[in-house]
Order: structure tokens, then sequence, then C-alpha cells
């Protein structure tokens, strides 16, 4: 019985990784969105963003098949924003919630088969093993029971919180899908979700430099996977997973030539560079010298050029 506990709390004390319902894939221009979806009764539906491209949506069966598909005008229920963020905690706690409790009934189940077909061995430190089984697999069935009664209730407060998030969101357009599977992933691309290339200038003396790029995300919604892409939808370059909102996707050295600091009246730092690479995408530029910043500047983009931080 001891043993049987133990190992329920170390598998109960295991985190589970949750695969991503959500993933949006940032490029210089726009970002493609997949998503999916769990249909109740044959039947789903998504709203779209306003931004999303209309000839972009695409719809893929993961298993069984799609019948059908309609992109309807959505219902405008607007309502505040900090409502819709509460909407949307709220369901990403009831997410966890409910995969949780289906570790949980996992490991409840196997506890309650693996004693009902242990066979009893009566020894002189177990006398009643029959009394200990039934004991373990009381234990283990009342348990399950508890966390399917449980997970129900989750099940329920999560539909009714994505009607309501369903209800509020401002959306351009509602699609509606009716499959004979259960899950179906939907994809589109956005216009004006993108990520931003932000370049660090880091030189430590004349001559010796380095440049990072960086990307720089907008906002992120919780419980989503983003990837970046460097470069446009266009040349469908192959897209790297993030895990912060400002991430380093790449560093290399930078030879730069002219190089002038000026400590007085304030520091500033000028020099012109050539970087080896394809021409760099426009952004923001940072200069340091040294390890400290020289401020940042809006940097047009290209292999050549002169950087000019703190004047």
């Amino acid at each position: 019985m001891r043993k049987m506990l133990w190992a329920v709390v170390v598998l109960l004390s295991v985190s589970s990784v949750e695969a991503a319902q959500k993933q949006v894939i940032l490029y210089l221009d726009g970002a493609r969105v997949e998503q999916e979806v769990t249909a109740s009764g044959g039947y789903l539906e998504l709203p779209l963003p306003e931004s999303f491209r209309k000839d972009s949506l695409r719809v893929k069966p993961l298993g069984g098949t799609v019948q059908r598909v309609e992109v309807v005008p959505a219902e405008h229920d607007p309502r505040p924003a900090s409502e819709l963020a509460r909407l949307e905690e709220r369901k990403g706690a009831l997410l966890e919630r409910i995969e949780s409790l289906e570790l949980r009934e996992e490991i409840f189940a196997a506890a309650a088969k693996s004693h009902t077909s242990r066979a009893p061995r009566k020894s002189k430190n177990n006398p009643d093993p029959m009394g200990q089984i039934r004991q373990g697999a009381d234990y283990a069935l009342g348990q399950l029971d508890q966390v399917h009664r449980a997970k129900k209730k989750a099940q329920g407060a999560l539909k009714s919180v994505e009607d309501e998030i369903r209800k509020a969101r401002k959306g351009e357009a509602l699609v509606r899908v009716w499959t004979t599977g259960k899950r179906t992933r939907i994809s589109y691309l956005r216009d004006g979700v993108s990520w931003t290339p932000s370049y660090d200038f880091r030189l430590n003396g004349p001559g010796e430099g380095e440049l990072l790029l960086h990307a720089r995300l907008p906002s992120r919604e919780k419980g989503t996977r983003y990837l970046v892409a460097p470069g446009n939808l266009a040349a469908a370059p192959h897209p790297l997973a993030v895990d912060d909102e400002f991430p380093v996707l790449w560093r290399r050295p930078l030879a730069v030539e002219k190089v002038t600091y000026r400590e007085a009246p304030h520091p500033a730092l000028s020099f012109t560079f050539r970087d080896t690479a394809a021409g760099l995408a426009p952004g923001i530029a940072s200069g340091y010298w040294r390890g400290e910043y020289l401020g940042s500047i809006l940097y047009a983009g290209g292999n050549a050029g002169e950087m000019v931080f703190g004047k």
C-alpha cells in the first residue's frame, strides 16, 4: 500500500509537456497562424482576426474528413480588453487543470488495474494480502471517481468560458467547419503582425566588433508557441523556435573601420562597417562601446554603411 501511494505521489509531481494548441510563425512582413481545434458533434467554429488574409484560410483534418467549410461575418459583442484578458486567463487555467486531471486519471486507473490483477501472496509480514489488495484498489478507484467528476466539471466550465470568449472577441469573420474527425488544424496568414529586426553593434576597440541580431516580437498571447522566420513570407525561410520576447537569432564578427569614440562632453561613437552576409533587413540598431550602451537609431538596412550613435 505504501509503495503504491509513493508511486502515485511521484508520478503526480512530474510535469507533463503540453502540446501547443496554437502556433504563430512570425515573418518580416506578416505571420502564419496555426491552431488545433476540437470538434463537438462533428462541428467546430473559430473567430478569425480582422487582419487575416481572405484567401489564406486552410483547414486540415487530423483524422476523419472535412465535409464543409463556411466563412461568415462575425457577430460583434465588443467588451473591454480587460474582460477578454480575464477570460483568456481563465481558459488557460482550465486547460492546465484538465491536463493535470487527465494525468491523475491515467495514474489511478493504472493503480486500480495493478491491484485488481495482482495475485495474493501470504507472508509473515503480510498475513492478509487480500485485505491489502482490496484496500489499495478501493483507494485507487475512489480517487479515480473523484478525478473523473472534477474533470467533467472543468470541461463544462471550459466550454462556458470558450463561449464567452467567442462572443467577446471582435473578429472580421467566423470559420465554421463540419468534420467527421475530432481534431482539425486551421491556419491562415495575418497582416500587421510580424517581428522587427533589432541589431546590436558591439565594439570593443578599433577594428574589433560583433554584430547580433535580435527579434523584437509583438505582444505574445499566453499559451501560444511562437517561431521566428528570418525573412519574408514569399521566401519561406525555416522558422526558429523562440522562448522569450527578445531572442538572439544569430551573432557574428563585424569588420569595422574609421572608428571614432568621444568620451566628453558625452559619450558618442561613429564607424563604418561592411557585413559579409546578404543585405540586412531594415530595423532598429543599438550601439555599444566596450559594453556601454550609446543609444538606438532606425536602421535602413543594407550590408555596409556609416553608423553614428550618441551624436
